[in-house]
């Protein structure tokens, strides 16, 4: 790499850097010296030299009336990149405090319509992580279609995602658990006292609600760690009495 480049990496500027190695060449050197051999204004390199002072790079002794500058052994930079590098350590525990409170915002996007909804299931895909979901199965074929529920299966098990499935008890989520151990799938009924009338899809930092029971279905996508973790609790609850371990 270009000295001046990897030196101006260290927080330097172009003409900072320009004084410093001029000085460091010329050795004991006046403000006139350095202004001639950089070519930069004698106003300017006072300032510079000001600069660089202040940051210990330079150092200056009086002569017979005139200030003579010496540069810092090169090694002064490695020192001043492992002081900034200590520095950052210290405050990396707030910066990381920072972080946490941008992770408790949340984001929020919706989904009108069977075309749209399919862009939820394809995320959960995405994810290529197991997942949880109280499922209106019967009126997701209604909605989807037999033919694409089936490759959604076929696509999470190439991806050996595991799903367990919260489900009304019906003829056809009863052939659905027949098929559980072939389909990475644990399923479970709900208690005939619960009437559930959302399909929820738990995933990642992520909740789905998608309601079924509207003229044209609406999906509810959250990306927040909070409400997903709140979502998972309540599943587990719903989980335990449907008797899942």
């Amino acid at each position: 790499m270009h000295i001046p480049s990897a030196i101006e990496q260290l927080g330097y500027s172009p003409h900072e850097v320009k004084v410093y190695l001029a000085v460091l060449k010329l050795g004991e050197s006046t403000a006139t010296d350095i202004a001639e051999k950089t070519q930069i204004p004698r106003t300017t390199v006072n300032l510079i030299i000001d600069s660089l002072h202040r940051k210990g790079l330079l150092n200056a002794y009086l002569q017979h009336r005139r200030k003579i500058w010496t540069a810092e052994n090169p090694n002064k930079l490695l020192m001043r990149l492992k002081e900034r590098e200590a520095a950052l350590k210290v405050i990396l525990p707030e910066l990381r405090s920072f972080q946490h409170n941008v992770d408790a915002k949340f984001t929020v996007r919706t989904y009108n319509g069977a075309e749209e909804i399919k862009q939820i299931m394809n995320d959960i895909l995405e994810t290529k992580h197991h997942f949880s979901a109280i499922h209106l199965w019967d009126d997701w074929v209604d909605l989807l279609g037999r033919s694409y529920m089936d490759d959604f299966i076929e696509s999470r098990i190439r991806q050996h995602m595991h799903v367990r499935l919260l489900v009304p008890k019906t003829k056809m989520t009863l052939a659905l658990k027949e098929k559980d151990s072939k389909e990475l799938r644990i399923t479970q009924f709900f208690s005939d006292s619960i009437t559930i009338n959302n399909s929820n899809f738990m995933y990642g930092n992520k909740v789905a609600i998608i309601s079924m029971k509207t003229k044209q279905p609406v999906g509810i996508l959250i990306e927040n760690k909070d409400i997903h973790h709140t979502m998972e609790v309540l599943f587990e609850s719903l989980w335990r009495q449907s008797g899942g371990a």
